[in-house]
């Protein structure tokens, strides 16, 4: 396969703040912000650039923590999901022009010459988890079907290159969050009595299991699940957030962080950014935000409710934006401590979006 080619398609502007490094990408037509993940101590995006007659471009940029970026334009393929190999090299999984076929195929984002066009699959819908040993692990949920399992898609790769795609079907109980980290994949679902708590292998295969009784089994995201020390989930009821902390002998604590008033609509999972540290994307009825723990600690909470920009709950202190009403299309880990939020301002009906901005913030 040929390389993709270097394009620049933004005006960039960078302002240090006291939140951080802002960095605010402007095209002439219009952009659509896709994806993004790590790139090393950097951050890769995956956005489609529009033209004057309306066509667009699939294009990568790297950006680096003070804003600097370049970009790449890829030449045929769209509906990028951007993953990470064993090694922690950058793939994309796309869907190649075709009349006739919706196939999908996962390549290196950059790196192409001695990569050889694959044969298609049909597309996984599925979300980028993590790798663990030599495969690349997505999983997706159906939430509109009780009958439906859940499904994993394991990547196998073998000399630095793919090898074979498994698509697995996960045993019942559905709905599961999924958490990947030191080599264990841990699954986590509800169940009539709580919450059922699994660790599976990358072909679905239970290795351990474990009933957790607990009158509220709602809850938001992982955090982190063990077999061997304890356990951390987020949960958040009424806009009250809070940690729970659960022993290896299914001893369950709970940790109040900040009550936010107002109900969440919704939460991403967690980005880590450090050991037992997390950046976690939330929205509800009257903005959005962001917040930061370390083990069962709050750090900071942004929330953009009747402010231009973020406010940081915990100090009151106002990060000042140009822009009203902004939502957030992503959150990665750039470096040790560190992360980046992408933005962009809601558009109106009758125009394009034509910005992206992009903060670079550093707790360590």
């Amino acid at each position: 396969m040929n390389n993709i080619k270097k394009v620049n398609p933004f005006q960039a502007t960078i302002i240090e703040t006291s939140l951080g490094t802002l960095t605010t990408l402007t095209t002439e037509a219009g952009i659509s912000a896709h994806e993004c993940i790590s790139y090393g101590e950097k951050m890769l995006l995956a956005n489609y650039i529009y033209h004057k007659d309306e066509n667009y471009d699939l294009v990568y940029s790297i950006m680096d923590p003070e804003g600097g970026v370049e970009s790449f334009v890829e030449h045929d393929g769209i509906l990028p999901t951007l993953f990470l190999s064993p090694t922690q090299q950058n793939y994309v999984s796309l869907q190649p022009y075709h009349p006739d076929k919706n196939l999908e195929i996962s390549i290196p984002v950059f790196n192409r010459e001695n990569t050889a066009l694959p044969k298609g699959n049909r597309p996984f819908s599925g979300k980028f988890v993590g790798t663990i040993n030599q495969f690349s692990i997505f999983y997706e949920v159906d939430n509109f079907s009780d009958t439906k399992p859940d499904k994993l898609l394991a990547i196998e790769f073998k000399n630095g290159t793919i090898k074979k795609k498994h698509l697995i079907k996960i045993g019942f109980p559905k709905n599961n969050k999924i958490s990947i980290k030191d080599n264990e994949i841990h699954l986590l679902a509800k169940n009539v009595n709580g919450l059922t708590h699994r660790q599976i292998d990358e072909f679905g295969n239970v290795k351990k299991e474990r009933q957790l009784l607990t009158k509220q089994n709602f809850y938001r995201e992982i955090l982190k699940l063990s077999f061997e020390s304890t356990s951390n989930i987020l949960c958040e009821e009424n806009g009250k957030i809070s940690i729970k902390s659960i022993s290896v002998h299914g001893e369950i604590k709970e940790v109040p962080l900040f009550d936010l008033k107002e109900k969440l609509y919704n939460t991403w999972a967690p980005e880590r950014i450090a050991e037992d540290t997390f950046v976690t994307r939330f929205n509800g009825e009257f903005g959005n935000g962001w917040f930061t723990t370390k083990e069962d600690n709050l750090l900071e909470l942004f929330y953009n409710k009747d402010v231009a920009g973020y406010k940081n709950m915990l100090t009151n202190e106002v990060f000042p934006m140009d822009h009203q009403d902004l939502i957030i299309s992503g959150i990665n880990k750039t470096s040790e401590n560190n992360y980046a939020v992408v933005l962009y301002p809601r558009p109106d009906q009758k125009s394009r979006n034509k910005k992206l901005i992009v903060l670079n913030r550093k707790l360590g």
